[in-house]
């Protein structure tokens, strides 16, 4: 591989020359074996006919003959041309340095299929010899003719078998980013197969590929070029009720949902800290509402709405947080999590949050949005915390990656909530907590030795409750004993060397006679 130093590539134009270098050798390889091949068959062939049924005649083709770069070179090292390619890179990168097409994979989130079909579609607009090699390899009775690679050409380039190939076309034509940011379109064909459709950049991506100094502004000025327009952002009432307006509006939702809870403060084991400042929260919340109607506060004066940050590992925690002080507000908690939502639909997400307009709402895999290198824009981004907080709401951004959000960003947050793994003496009031009061429960279960050996999440922890309680009520039980809660263990493989308490019986006083 020609690489052009141990520290990395000089600027993006010295990646892009490794990068063709290695396209051209792909092609060549490809040209050869079906010059290979062309050869072979004109010496047997006499007819159209007896080329068309090539295949046939010569013995079906054997999956590792199917063109591919690695199959057209003897391996020098150990690591392939893509693992050499992402230590120069990185070099680059630490030196400050921006590559145009790793900086757009690293924000698209994209496959190597899809980085090795942007290279190929670029290639053309280059140099004109791939144009060349692409048509030969495309054949001459190919149609149309055009300078781009077509669909089927990348597939038989770039892939490896048959499952391959078909994963690799239905991931492109349904589920890629590049076609539904619409930086990568398959051109119309009249009267041909799919297969044919040439692929072509759009060119903004094109200037953007081949400048001599790439910056992350400018891709990402191209990627909002590339989204639906920004919801409207609309000013609060001047006065509202007292009471909580709920949320209009729930039969068409797509990304939000309503988290089904009903605990009190009383139900959980917090941190005194999360409690506390919950609870400010929810007497900042309703004070605002009253003061707006008493005195016709204008929300430009002053932004009521809170930023909570919520960090640490226990995920359940936060959401019955959260869900406890809807119950406060007799209001419902909207809950998403952005780990499951394709960023090119974020947009759309943000307009169901606008339109929806949630009193309390809870940001799951917040760091999506609160990286570096999110793919939300930051105009975006800072609109929706202006519109969050010109309303008497809280908005819950939970991560468990706090390192990864920029320091200017942790900033903007009002609270930052930590939510630390249980101690034993978390897990011991959790464990009588997690079991409701019309479940009657056996007086000889050792709750402190079991808290103390067992290590577990609160997510755990009522997990194996709901569990013992459905084996109680299963055999027949009068009360939750040990036993059921030790059944519960052993489907999980875990156990725990305990023994019930012993319950010394109560001594009755004798009656004495008086004299």
């Amino acid at each position: 591989m020609a690489v052009e130093q141990s520290n990395g590539f000089t600027d993006n134009w010295a990646y892009l020359r490794t990068e063709l270098y290695w396209l051209e050798r792909l092609l060549i390889a490809a040209v050869a074996k079906q010059q290979k091949e062309v050869k072979e068959i004109d010496r047997v062939a006499r007819s159209r006919a007896d080329r068309a049924t090539s295949h046939w005649w010569k013995g079906i083709i054997a999956s590792e003959d199917s063109i591919a770069y690695d199959e057209y070179r003897e391996p020098a090292t150990k690591t392939t041309h893509h693992q050499q390619m992402d230590v120069q890179i990185k070099a680059t990168h630490q030196r400050g340095v921006v590559l145009a097409l790793p900086t757009l994979r690293e924000r698209l989130g994209l496959t190597l299929f899809e980085k090795n079909v942007v290279l190929m579609s670029l290639a053309p607009e280059v140099n004109r010899r791939y144009a060349q090699l692409y048509r030969y390899l495309q054949g001459e009775e190919s149609k149309p003719q055009t300078d781009l690679p077509t669909l089927d050409l990348v597939l038989r380039l770039l892939c490896k078998s048959d499952q391959d190939w078909r994963a690799s076309r239905n991931y492109l034509i349904n589920k890629s980013r590049l076609t539904r940011y619409r930086l990568l379109s398959l051109l119309p064909c009249t009267e041909e197969t799919l297969l044919n459709a040439p692929l072509k950049l759009t060119e903004p991506l094109v200037n953007y590929l081949l400048a001599d100094q790439p910056t992350a502004q400018a891709l990402d000025d191209l990627l909002k070029t590339c989204v639906s327009p920004d919801p409207p952002v609309s000013e609060p009432s001047a006065a509202a009720p007292i009471q909580i307006k709920k949320a209009a509006r729930t039969s068409s939702l797509i990304f939000l949902r309503r988290v089904a809870s009903s605990k009190q403060w009383s139900d959980l084991v917090l941190p005194k800290p999360v409690v506390e400042t919950l609870t400010g929260i929810e007497q900042q919340i309703l004070g605002h509402l009253k003061a707006q109607q008493k005195w016709q506060l204008s929300s430009d004066l002053y932004q009521p709405g809170s930023l909570l940050l919520l960090t640490g590992m226990t995920e359940l925690s936060k959401i019955l947080a959260a869900s406890a002080l809807a119950t406060s507000l007799k209001t419902s908690l909207w809950q998403v999590d952005l780990a499951a939502i394709d960023p090119i639909d974020y947009t759309d997400l943000l307009k169901e949050i606008h339109e929806l307009s949630p009193t309390l709402l809870l940001i799951q895999s917040a760091e999506q949005w609160l990286k570096r290198s999110s793919l939300l824009a930051e105009h975006l981004l800072q609109k929706f915390w202006t519109e969050r907080q010109q309303k008497s709401s809280a908005t819950f951004f939970s991560t468990h990656q706090p390192a990864a959000i920029a320091a200017i960003r942790q900033s903007r947050f009002n609270h930052q909530l930590d939510f630390p793994m249980l101690d034993a003496t978390d897990r011991w009031l959790l464990w009588q907590k997690a079991f409701p009061t019309q479940v009657p429960l056996e007086t000889t279960i050792n709750w402190k030795e079991l808290a103390e050996q067992l290590p577990l999440n609160e997510a755990e922890i009522r997990s194996i409750v709901q569990e013992s309680i459905a084996y109680a009520a299963a055999r027949d039980a009068e009360k939750v004993s040990l036993d059921h809660i030790l059944q519960a263990l052993t489907q999980r493989q875990l156990s725990v060397q305990m023994q019930p308490l012993e319950v010394k019986p109560t001594k009755r006083r004798s009656k004495q006679k008086t004299v």
